[in-house]
This record gives structure tokens, C-alpha cells and sequence, in this order.
């Protein structure tokens, strides 16, 4: 059974259980409580309850795990930062140690993918430029296509941009040079997804609010609706918008003649508690 990498994890739980594993594999007198006494843990089950989910890591029991687990210092900053970005309640804590994670893995495919995926997450212009891609004769270069975005995007960043795409496989050149695109899925375990959609919607949501003063009112739609509702009628509320997407979708996305990227931003979300909530019985 081979070791497992750290490096390729995000999940500090799992990681935890598959080394567990491979102890317990290698040397078949391991044990929980033959671990507890080499981490200097005083509970024999305590790694147990921490890969189940019913305790979590602080900074003393994180050195004592890389001590039971005899980590190497880049395996211990790595097993640190894996911890405090899974444990952490903000999503700017959770961003800000899972881009320490991605800059402390090691050099090649796993680390280039990993470091295009949260990059088409967190920059806007990386799904508009994949669409520009497809105008007109689709052989557009960096500047032109650049040029096209508003706001605008220097050449150099455009540049890294498509090269990010293609490491994702999400676009492609054909046999003639022209740009394609791919059905290509972007999939990453649940702990990494929460983190990049909200980066997705934080950048989404900026330029909208941008939008107001960047355009005339002709050219864009931003209105809003405040409604009462009984909160049990919040996932009807909510298939109706998944229904108006795939409407949309249905309706526009295969559009031939298509010349502009268009972002849809639809929000919904409570404003008050309901009449029973937070009271006291």
C-alpha cells in the first residue's frame, strides 16, 4: 500500500483516515492507542473522534498529530493550513489558507490544475473569456480579446487566462487554429467547492454592483422584488429561479449569431427571521 501524499488532499479528515490506513497496513501492531501514546495524547480514541467529525484540531493537537504521524516540516505546514482552512467559520480565513495550501504543493499536474481552477472561480473574465473565445473567426488574440471585456483586461493577463483554460480543458485549438470549447466539468470535493463558488458569486456580485454606474440603464436590468413568505415555501421560491435558469439556458445559450457575454445574476435570500424564530419557549 503505498504512503498517502498529503499534497494531494483538501480535506484534512480524510487525509487522516487513509494514513490511519496505511499504518495500520504497514505495521500491524498500530493502533489508536498505540498512535495517542507516540502524539502524547492522553485519550486513546481521541484520532478517532477527529477523523469521525466529533472533535477538532487546535494548534497543540495539530503539532501532536504531525508528531504521531512523524510529518516532515513541508508536510506539517501543509497538514496546518489543510486544518485551519477546513475549521475555519469565514470564507475569507477558508481563501486565505486554501491559497497557502495551493502555494505549498509540490510542482505539476495536480498543482496546475488545482491552481487553474480556483483562478477561473476567483477571476471573473476567465468563463467571459471562454466564451469570447468562440466569436467571429475565433483566432482573436490576447489584446483583441482583452479589449472587448468591460472592464478591460491587460493582454498579459488574458494570456495566462486562455493558458489556464486549456490546463482545465475547457477550450482547445482545432486542426486550423481556431478556439473550441469543451464539455469539460470542473469537479473538486465539497470542502473546495463551498470555498470557490462563494469566490465565484463575490466577483459576480462586485460587478453588478459596478454595473450601475458603468452602464446605462438601457443595458442592463437591475430590479428587485420584496415579498412576504412563509419560510417552508423557501424551496418552492427556489425551484421556480432553477426553472427560470434552465428556461434562459434553453432559450439563449445556443444562440449562432451571438456577439456579446451576458452575466445573469439572480438573488434571492431572507431579509427577516420568521414570526417564531429566535423566540423563547
Amino acid at each position: 500500500m503505498k504512503r498517502p501524499c498529503i499534497f494531494e488532499y483538501n480535506d484534512y479528515r480524510e487525509f487522516l483516515k487513509d494514513m490511519f490506513l496505511f499504518k495500520k497496513e504497514t505495521t500491524p501492531s498500530f493502533s489508536y492507542r498505540f498512535f495517542s501514546r507516540l502524539a502524547g495524547f492522553s485519550s486513546p480514541n481521541f484520532l478517532k473522534l477527529v477523523m469521525e467529525g466529533q472533535r477538532n484540531l487546535t494548534n497543540t493537537s495539530i503539532a501532536s498529530v504531525a508528531k504521531g504521524f512523524k510529518f516532515k516540516k513541508p508536510e506539517r505546514d501543509f497538514f496546518e493550513n489543510m486544518v485551519f482552512m477546513n475549521q475555519a467559520a469565514a470564507h475569507s480565513e477558508r481563501d486565505h489558507y486554501y491559497r497557502k495550501m495551493l502555494a505549498a504543493k509540490t510542482h505539476g499536474k495536480l498543482k496546475t490544475i488545482e491552481t487553474a481552477r480556483y483562478d477561473y472561480f476567483s477571476r471573473w473574465y476567465l468563463p467571459v473569456i471562454r466564451e469570447l473565445v468562440m466569436f467571429g473567426d475565433r483566432k482573436q488574440t490576447s489584446e483583441q480579446i482583452g479589449a472587448k471585456m468591460i472592464p478591460p483586461v491587460k493582454a498579459k493577463e488574458v494570456e495566462l487566462a486562455l493558458r489556464r483554460l486549456e490546463e482545465l480543458g475547457l477550450i482547445g485549438k482545432d486542426e486550423q487554429g481556431c478556439w473550441r470549447q469543451t464539455d469539460t466539468l470542473l469537479s473538486t470535493g465539497p470542502e473546495v467547492k463551498s470555498l470557490l463558488i462563494t469566490n465565484f458569486h463575490k466577483e459576480m456580485i462586485r460587478l453588478a454592483e459596478e454595473s450601475i454606474a458603468r452602464h446605462p440603464a438601457k443595458n442592463r436590468d437591475i430590479t428587485a422584488l420584496t415579498i412576504s413568505i412563509e419560510k417552508k415555501r423557501i424551496g418552492e421560491l427556489k425551484q421556480k429561479i432553477a426553472d427560470f435558469r434552465k428556461d434562459i439556458l434553453k432559450e439563449f445559450a445556443d444562440d449562432d449569431n451571438a456577439n456579446q457575454v451576458v452575466q445573469i445574476n439572480i438573488q434571492a435570500f431572507p431579509l427577516t427571521k420568521p414570526d417564531n424564530e429566535g423566540e423563547k419557549p
